[in-house]
């Protein structure tokens, strides 16, 4: 005889298939976003790039979409996973799966075709092809469908994402049409590209959260009010100021340096207190946290101290990237891998990837930033770089190494974690 299946564990089986597939979208993304790095090395080598699509072009073209899979596609893809409940309507998460599956595609189809010109613009850098644009729409739209449902998780930081996409919404509306194409884009990007910062900030702290063990408190639901209302001044910025003005850039650059750093402090202070003596630093939510806190307070810190055109500014955007992407790591393996049925087979080896890419972070990150005390700009390469001392050179040698490092352990997390959602035993 067949038993009725209770509509408690249909939802529950679900949830379980949601959560699964906005995993495998996310580390899928970082894997994507690898594959690309070594089309970016290949672009560098003579005779090969002529073979690849668009030539030598290829070099920036890949690079946006690795950014792109790499910084935002992971990151609101892990969200959308962080977000996901058993007592939650299922059909926006899965039709906000399937959109967001489809914008990849297609940004994917225009990367690889050769289309469109790369515009590397700060925080969302694109192609400039309609195709590229309807598929990040797509992946945004998808990944809101996942977040705006009834009695999600993360309410908080999924209320700063819709304000981010306002402000991507009414900067298209407010610039003309026929700026300078690089212009517009920066313009374009700026403000929600800020706000995201806040989102990003947000899922790490609610990772924080939960690699602790720790119950919400009045102080912790503080951060997170804080973190809401922050991302809300965006607003107040879209509504007294012009876009195309200096003053409206200026305001989100001070919006970050003033209402960003209280949340995270805020919620990891106390919490560092309590766990001084309770958590086992060598577990792995212990070592998680440990690397990631190191990671952030690097990134933080160089954020408050940057040079003008030179390598302390993405010392600071990595390490603070970094410290998000270390305490995720963390998260998949510690608490939503297990909700799945997925147990940690080696912790040694999931201690070596987090070691690897903390690690490996903070040396790339101090590379940077010791560079850019010596002068070495950014967003250049080769002879361009004027490495003409031995600090410079020890400095970006420095950045290599940790690069490497933090690439391996990165390579080691995707490779385990894709392992365990395919397999079950």
């Amino acid at each position: 005889m067949l038993k009725a299946k209770c509509p408690q564990h249909e939802r529950c089986d679900l949830a379980a298939l949601e959560l699964r597939l906005w995993l495998f979208m996310a580390v899928a993304a970082l894997a994507v976003a690898g594959a690309l790095a070594l089309g970016l090395a290949l672009a560098r080598t003579p005779g090969v790039q002529d073979w690849l699509p668009s030539g030598p072009a290829f070099f920036h073209k890949a690079l946006v979409t690795h950014v792109v899979f790499s910084f935002q596609i992971w990151l609101l893809a892990m969200l959308a996973a962080a977000s996901v409940q058993p007592a939650a309507p299922r059909w926006p998460g899965f039709v906000g799966f399937a959109l967001t599956i489809c914008g990849c595609l297609a940004l994917l189809l225009v990367t690889l075709a050769g289309w469109g010109e790369a515009s590397l613009n700060n925080y969302v850098p694109i192609l400039d092809h309609p195709l590229y644009f309807v598929g990040l729409a797509l992946c945004a739209g998808g990944i809101g469908g996942a977040l705006f449902r009834p009695r999600t998780g993360l309410g908080l930081v999924a209320s700063a994402y819709a304000v981010a996409l306002l402000c991507f919404a009414l900067a298209a509306f407010r610039l003309p049409s026929d700026l300078e194409p690089a212009f517009r884009h920066e313009r374009l990007f700026w403000g929600g590209g800020h706000v995201l910062q806040f989102v990003n900030t947000g899922l790490v702290m609610w990772a924080w959260q939960r690699l602790s063990g720790q119950a919400q408190t009045r102080l912790s639901a503080l951060a997170f009010a804080l973190l809401a209302v922050g991302a809300l001044a965006a607003l107040v910025i879209e509504a007294r100021l012009d876009p195309q003005g200096l003053a409206w850039r200026q305001a989100y650059t001070q919006m970050l340096w003033y209402l960003l750093p209280v949340p995270p402090m805020l919620l990891a202070g106390p919490l560092l207190w309590r766990l001084r003596r309770s958590l086992d630093w060598r577990s792995l939510a212990g070592l998680a946290l440990l690397a990631s806190w190191l990671v952030f307070a690097l990134g933080g810190g160089a954020g408050f101290a940057l040079g003008a055109g030179d390598t302390r500014t993405p010392s600071h955007y990595h390490a603070m990237i970094g410290g998000v992407n270390v305490a995720l790591m963390g998260l998949v393996h510690v608490v939503l891998l297990p909700r799945l049925g997925r147990v940690v087979r080696s912790v040694r080896l999931v201690r070596w990837q987090i070691g690897l890419y903390g690690g490996g972070q903070i040396l790339h990150a101090l590379g940077f930033y010791l560079a850019g005390l010596a002068g070495v700009a950014r967003k250049t390469a080769g002879a361009e770089q004027g490495l003409d001392s031995v600090f410079k050179l020890v400095s970006m040698g420095l950045v290599g190494i940790g690069g490497a490092i933090a690439v391996l352990g990165g390579v080691l997390f995707v490779g385990h974690v894709l392992t365990r959602l395919v397999r079950h035993d």
